[in-house]
């Protein structure tokens, strides 16, 4: 049924990262471990009695960002051969229910169909980064969680936030209430407190400025990329920043992906990249170039934004035309870009 031990997985995993499993990491491990070893020819039945003695339909694990949810729940899944599992952020499985909606919008059996369809192809459904954020989707949530529980369809979510807190302060919130305590009857809670960010662990340990000059600076930054993401998939975001859409195309769970054409080829001001910053905590950015009279708006806003990150104690990978020492600027930037490259140092350091 399974190839190999999630606590050996787990330590594996650990030590090809250069991380140190926290205690909290461990326990969680071990009760998953325990679920693998009693497994029953029923999948929901084995999957109901996860850290509890009562048959449960769903497994909600919260904790903070980084604190090594998805990557642990990761390789529990993977340890199952034949287990048919969706996996889905959940802003790219509400968006694919908002355009199946869209599209049978005349039908009253959409969600159960949807529900329906999932069954048929999956043991289980694992919605990632958790969370709602306007009434509208509470409430096509809500109707979701109906068809998954009462069609015995066991439902695993990660989420920053328990489930009292879900939609806190949200427009008629009250509405949600009773969804909420349908997650909490018919699921396992379980709290995930490390006190660590183990991407930004990761971080630490990697190089995060990769010339251009070397042949293997995209192989190194996208090795980066992948293990700071750990399974997770980018979609498009948008901000609005005093009436003006700000488009991010690729963001997930506080990381996002830039050419440097996206951020400073664009009107951007220091307010956009405050703004930017407040649900980015790790930026990867190519193709930093060489700074000339050409591209002196452009340096401008770079300074800005580095400045931003800098301030806001925010990680830093990148690709660039050549060292940071050699990068080239345009005269009417000079001063002021030696303190940019200094700070372009410590951000991408190795500590």
């Amino acid at each position: 049924m399974y190839h190999l031990k999630i606590d050996q997985a787990f330590k594996k995993f650990s030590k090809k990262q250069g991380l140190i499993p926290n205690p909290a990491q461990l326990e969680l491990v071990k009760n998953l471990e325990n679920l693998i070893e009693d497994t029953k020819p029923s999948l929901l039945s084995s999957l109901g009695n996860i850290f509890a003695n009562k048959k449960t339909k769903g497994f909600y694990l919260y904790g903070e960002v980084g604190s090594g949810k998805t990557m642990i729940i990761n390789l529990f899944l993977d340890q199952f051969k034949n287990l048919r599992v969706y996996r889905a952020h959940f802003n790219k499985f509400m968006v694919d229910v908002h355009n199946r909606l869209h599209k049978k919008k005349n039908e009253s059996s959409v969600i159960p169909n949807i529900v329906k369809n999932l069954k048929a192809e999956y043991d289980i459904i694992f919605l990632d980064e958790f969370q709602v954020t306007n009434i509208a989707d509470a409430m096509i949530l809500g109707k979701l969680l109906e068809q998954f529980y009462s069609k015995n369809i066991f439902i695993i979510t990660t989420s920053n936030v328990r489930p009292d807190n879900l939609y806190l302060g949200g427009l008629q919130r009250g509405q949600f209430l009773t969804y909420i305590e349908m997650i909490k009857q018919n699921s396992t809670i379980y709290s995930l407190d490390t006190g660590a960010d183990y991407r930004q662990l990761f971080l630490n340990k990697k190089n995060k400025f990769f010339p251009l000059t070397n042949p293997q600076a995209k192989k190194m930054f996208n090795d980066v990329l992948l293990g700071t993401l750990n399974g997770k998939k980018f979609s498009t975001t948008t901000l609005t920043v005093k009436g003006r859409k700000v488009v991010i195309k690729n963001f997930v769970s506080n990381i996002a992906k830039f050419d440097f054409k996206d951020l400073f080829f664009e009107s951007y001001s220091a307010e956009d990249y405050i703004e930017m910053s407040k649900i980015i905590k790790i930026f990867f950015i190519e193709n930093i170039p060489n700074f000339n009279e050409d591209l002196i708006n452009e340096q401008y806003r770079f300074v800005n934004f580095i400045d931003v990150i800098y301030d806001n104690k925010l990680k830093l990978v990148a690709t660039a035309a050549t060292e940071i020492n050699n990068l080239t600027s345009s005269s009417k930037v000079q001063k002021i870009f030696s303190r940019t490259l200094s700070r372009l140092k410590e951000l991408t350091a190795v500590r």
